[in-house]
């Protein structure tokens, strides 16, 4: 029995252990999560401007292209934004189960080791991966890489219909998951009658530049949907593990404390029984 009570004890202890990691990846995730729901505001502000900004410039060349590329020809591809890392539940798997639901020829094209992992062990293996932002500081360069590889990819005629595939939580909910067209872009000129806008360079130099800003800004904020999406998931799950882990501590601490009682039962029957027997 003393030894039952000893491993009861020492699994307890562990259980513990894993209490306190449990609670510090919960508060990491809590802080994150508040961190890109204060900033999505302002990336849905900035690609709404220069969504505006684009419409304008656009309406002073009766010849402007309406999309870009301006072929829109290539091969098709989907940008997943999956976790980076683990202890996200469901969610991951739920963003790969969708993004294979792309057809044989779309090139998947990943940001996020976790989710790039996952495809590698279903068999389709992305054509191009990217780590993940794990802060909010550093979705604009996760942003920045993808546009390059998307330019890059462009200017060699290998690029068509291009789609983001996204988590999305509403104010740290579970979160659920987004597709969302990127290119070609659609150029929509600004029908409202107003001046011309001032500039200081060539119309088609500064449409050129502003669609880059543009595919930039939509890219960042899917990014940062997704950086909320992730840290919602891990928040949710281990909150589970927390309430399951509590479970298992009072499983444990009611069996420790029974096997305690046994033990000193047994050692008073014990004591009496020898002093009857001296006696």
């Amino acid at each position: 029995m003393t030894e039952r009570l000893t491993e009861v004890e020492a699994r307890r202890a562990s259980v513990q252990d894993l209490e306190a990691v449990t609670d510090v990846m919960r508060s990491l995730a809590a802080m994150r999560l508040q961190q890109a729901l204060s900033t999505l505001a302002g990336t849905r502000a900035y690609a709404e401007v220069i969504a505006g900004a684009l419409a304008q410039a656009t309406a002073l060349l009766d010849d402007a292209p309406m999309q870009w590329p301006a072929n829109g020809h290539g091969r098709s591809a989907l940008v997943l934004f999956a976790p980076e890392h683990g202890f996200v539940g469901a969610f991951a798997e739920k963003l790969v189960d969708a993004a294979l639901d792309a057809p044989p020829g779309c090139a998947l094209w990943v940001a996020g080791l976790r989710g790039a992992a996952l495809l590698e062990e279903r068999g389709r293996p992305p054509a191009w991966t990217t780590a993940m932002a794990t802060s909010a500081d550093a979705v604009t360069a996760t942003a920045r890489r993808i546009a390059e590889a998307l330019y890059r990819a462009a200017a060699e005629g290998g690029l068509g219909r291009v789609e983001l595939l996204f988590g999305r939580t509403n104010a740290g909910a579970p979160p659920e998951l987004v597709r969302r067209p990127l290119l070609p872009l659609g150029l929509a000129r600004d029908g409202t009658r107003r001046g011309p806008p001032l500039i200081n360079m060539p119309p088609r130099d500064l449409i050129a530049r502003l669609v880059d800003e543009y595919v930039f800004a939509l890219l960042a904020d899917a990014a940062m949907e997704s950086f909320a999406a992730e840290n919602a998931a891990r928040l949710s799950t281990m909150m589970t593990a927390r309430h399951n882990i509590e479970t298992t501590l009072d499983d444990l601490t009611a069996t420790a404390r029974h096997l305690r009682q046994e033990q000193v039962t047994t050692e008073l029957i014990e004591l009496v029984s020898g002093a009857e027997a001296m006696g």
